[in-house]
């Protein structure tokens, strides 16, 4: 048994997450939704509306980001070998619990790993917890309560519409996922890849690296 099954409900964990943003040419609020903008189930994203959008899976580089960002200096930097200052890195280590819980009638086992933003985040004060079920990996959604409360669904080639509520206001974004690698509980680690658009403001691409193991 792989030593991230933890069987304990409320597990201590060790959580270690990379994440890297900058923006794109891309916008999740334009022509291609015909939809209302209200909060909804994941929609599926056609090929052909991604390859409108200018997704295409050979776009993308070795370090999984566009090679078609907005800023012209993330593409020199990554000719010269370097890093560009466009692109915006954060790593963060922290405490948190992973617990198991089995629906006794169905079987259905849910997932979810918790643990507290910081001021690294900007989200001080707020509580994320990451929530899937094991017979349905592809499909993730994480919820955010506290100063800020969201909750965000995430499925490879799929978008979706959610709002963001602020101690000022609330915002609609919009979440076009591309990559959603979820083997937490084979190897601890979650690896999800997506476009992101606060309604109004520049679309960024996201890519989130989450490892879990045992505290």
């Amino acid at each position: 048994m792989s030593k991230h099954k933890v069987k304990s409900a409320g597990a201590p964990v060790r959580i270690v997450m990379k994440t890297s943003r900058y923006e794109v040419a891309a916008s999740l609020f334009d022509a291609v939704f015909h939809q209302q903008y209200e909060p909804m189930e994941p929609q599926p994203v056609s090929p052909a509306e991604e390859l409108l959008m200018g997704i295409m899976e050979d776009d993308l580089d070795e370090d999984g980001f566009f090679v078609k960002p907005n800023d012209p200096d993330v593409i020199r930097a990554r000719n010269e070998g370097r890093k560009s200052d466009a692109v915006e890195t954060l790593d963060l280590v922290t405490e948190g619990t992973l617990t198991r819980l089995r629906d006794p009638e169905t079987g259905e086992e849910t997932v979810t790993v918790a643990y507290d933003e910081s001021e690294l985040t900007g989200m001080e004060g707020s509580r994320t917890t990451v929530i899937f079920r094991t017979d349905e990996k592809d499909l993730v959604h994480m919820i955010r309560s506290g100063m800020v409360t969201t909750a965000m669904t995430f499925k490879a080639h799929h978008r979706a519409i959610c709002t963001y509520e602020t101690p000022f206001m609330p915002f609609q974004i919009g979440i076009h996922s591309l990559v959603v690698d979820n083997r937490l509980m084979e190897d601890g680690v979650l690896v999800m890849d997506y476009i992101i658009e606060i309604r109004g403001a520049k679309a960024e691409r996201t890519r989130m690296e989450m490892r879990v193991d045992p505290a």
